[in-house]
């Protein structure tokens, strides 16, 4: 009975060290059930690069080319490319202050005309963050300096607002791919322009850096 007894003594404190030991253990944390708190923060910092196709809104010069002796003159004979650079500061995970500079080019050959415009941007923009691709909408003012070649040369500065939806997929942690679709609205341009808006519709595609 005693060397049961003995033996039972010693089982319990070998129990009792085992126990201890696996209470020491750091807990194991499955990779497939992440720690809402530990959801790491949207990286401070992006910087973009777009391609753009520009078209003009139908007013000034496009309104009624007859007006300026230029007969069958719409928007799409101006449409053209163009490319921007864009900063972006991620203030929080869901506001983004941007700062972009950029600019297109609208030339036709049947009437000669070429227009040059190049702007600067301030822009806040409003998303949602998701794993697989952000979700943004944004507005902004910014100034438009343009350049027109015709009959003569005129130039332009004028002020302007805009408005913009946009998606950025992920492609890695720190690349993107991004869609984005701009309005744009400037006081008008005059005398060789026509009185023409220096806005107008931006259809981009582009790529992001984060860091």
């Amino acid at each position: 009975m005693k060397a049961i007894a003995k033996t039972g003594c010693l089982l319990v404190a070998v129990l009792l060290v085992a126990a201890g030991n696996v209470a020491a253990q750091i807990p194991y944390e499955s990779p497939y059930e992440p720690d809402a708190e530990k959801i790491p923060y949207p990286h401070r910092f992006s910087i973009s690069g777009k391609v753009t196709y520009h078209t003009f809104w139908k007013q000034g010069l496009l309104k009624n080319g007859a007006d300026f002796g230029r007969p069958g003159l719409g928007v799409s004979s101006l449409s053209g490319v163009g490319g921007e650079f864009e900063f972006d500061y991620h203030l929080k995970p869901f506001l983004v202050l941007s700062a972009t500079v950029g600019g297109y080019q609208g030339k036709t050959e049947q009437y000669k005309i070429d227009i040059i415009t190049g702007y600067v941007l301030a822009t806040a923009k409003i998303q949602k963050v998701t794993r697989l691709a952000d979700y943004y909408v944004g507005a902004g003012l910014g100034g438009y300096f343009s350049r027109i070649k015709a009959e003569g040369t005129s130039n332009a500065l004028k002020p302007g607002i805009h408005g913009l939806v946009g998606i950025r997929f992920h492609v890695t942690p720190k690349w993107s791919i991004l869609l984005e679709d701009r309005l744009a609205l400037t006081m008008r341009a005059e005398e060789g322009f026509g009185d023409l808006d220096l806005g107008g519709n931006f259809v981009m595609l582009g790529g992001s850096r984060h860091f």
